[in-house]
């Protein structure tokens, strides 16, 4: 009996240490995935639609992502650690003005961004640090849950992020 809780124990924890944790996002209409890096293979090279050319680096303790834009380079940090980086290109608003959303899969934990961009200018408009919890990027929304349910909704308006606050009509 005890051999076999120890090896019940063994096989529960060689299964939870072998799983590699990743974010959840879901993306409601059309994604265009531009890039994705890890900490192995750190010189991938991606393009957005515009024809910019996209990297991701570390140095110095600060990890970024990089655009280059007419012989000149934009740099945007994105933390410390890159474990796994996913770049997307997505139309918050459809408004025909392309965001980028950044996920970066990093020591036990996760961050989104998302970036105003065109023509060498970059703005940070969004930054959440959302674990390993279930996000679902819409057209005007970002939608954040726990896992009790819906925690958290941000939406889009006028190029800029508002935070909403869910509530139940009891």
């Amino acid at each position: 009996m005890k051999q076999s809780v120890i090896v019940l124990l063994f096989m529960v924890s060689v299964n939870l240490s072998g799983q590699k944790l990743q974010s959840i996002v879901e993306f409601a209409g059309y994604k265009n995935q531009v890039l994705l890096a890890r900490k192995e293979a750190m010189k991938a090279t991606g393009k957005l639609t515009s024809g910019e050319a996209v990297r991701a680096g570390c140095d110095q303790g600060a990890c970024y992502f990089d655009i280059e834009y007419r012989g000149r380079t934009i740099r945007q940090n994105i933390g410390d650690d890159i474990t796994s980086l996913t770049i997307y290109e997505y139309d918050f608003g459809a408004d025909n003005d392309i965001e980028i959303v950044a996920i970066n899969d990093s020591k036990g934990t996760s961050t989104l961004f998302v970036f105003s961009y065109s023509k060498g200018i970059i703005q940070k408009l969004f930054e959440k640090e959302i674990k390993y919890n279930k996000v679902i990027v819409m057209k005007d929304y970002i939608e954040y849950y726990l896992p009790g349910g819906l925690d958290s909704v941000w939406h889009y308006y006028l190029g800029r992020f508002w935070t909403m606050t869910p509530f139940k009509n009891e």
